[in-house]
């Protein structure tokens, strides 16, 4: 408890937004030739979870995307499984110890084979998203289609989704995508800046 007392976040500036991306350089960012979810193959590849997983950069991630919930005046945040799912437990945490608590929720790619078959989970017994406003997350922007994903299903039980926000945008469509379905794309970061200083 002492150590959580001592835990005073503040509005993130340059300098802690700074810190974040060197933080996914040396964590989370690789050369080499790989194969993304998307089935396109690349020379790059970001692996959030280790920055996600790491105390100080889940916490600068999470206030850099409670950021943007307030520029969206977003109600709730949610994502696909799995890679929003740190994403939101931080944001979760930090905007409580801040006084400004968001709650989360994240959407399933399958619903589940038993109890209450949910696709989207998070929400309580007498709680739902109709009109209410979503910013949908995800830790990694490419091609936009499992951020759009999550926005169908919140859309699916009537939410409003205008917004979704990354991490990193790999800068490969995602924008443009989904654009045509009336979502603005906020990026933290891009791809270009780690390839920039290799």
């Amino acid at each position: 408890m002492a150590a959580l007392a001592k835990f005073r976040p503040v509005d993130s500036g340059q300098h802690d937004k700074d810190e974040l991306r060197e933080i996914v350089r040396e964590r989370s960012f690789r050369f080499g030739r790989y194969t993304l979810s998307s089935g396109i193959e690349s020379d790059i590849y970001f692996n959030m979870k280790p920055t996600m997983m790491v105390a100080r950069g889940a916490q600068l991630a999470a206030l850099e995307f409670l950021k943007i919930v307030e520029q969206v005046k977003a109600e709730y945040v949610g994502g696909l499984e799995m890679g929003a799912v740190p994403v939101i437990g931080s944001m979760a945490a930090v905007s409580s110890m801040m006084n400004k608590p968001i709650n989360t929720i994240f959407v399933r790619k399958v619903p589940k084979a038993h109890g209450t078959r949910d696709v989207i989970e998070g929400l309580g017994p007498k709680e739902d998203l109709e009109g209410k406003v979503v910013l949908i997350v995800d830790d990694v922007a490419t091609s936009g289609k499992s951020i759009l994903k999550a926005i169908e299903e919140v859309r699916r039980v009537g939410g409003i989704v205008g917004d979704a926000a990354c991490l990193v945008d790999r800068d490969e469509g995602a924008t443009a995508l989904l654009a045509q379905h009336g979502v603005t794309l906020h990026s933290v970061l891009h791809a270009s800046e780690f390839v920039e200083r290799h």
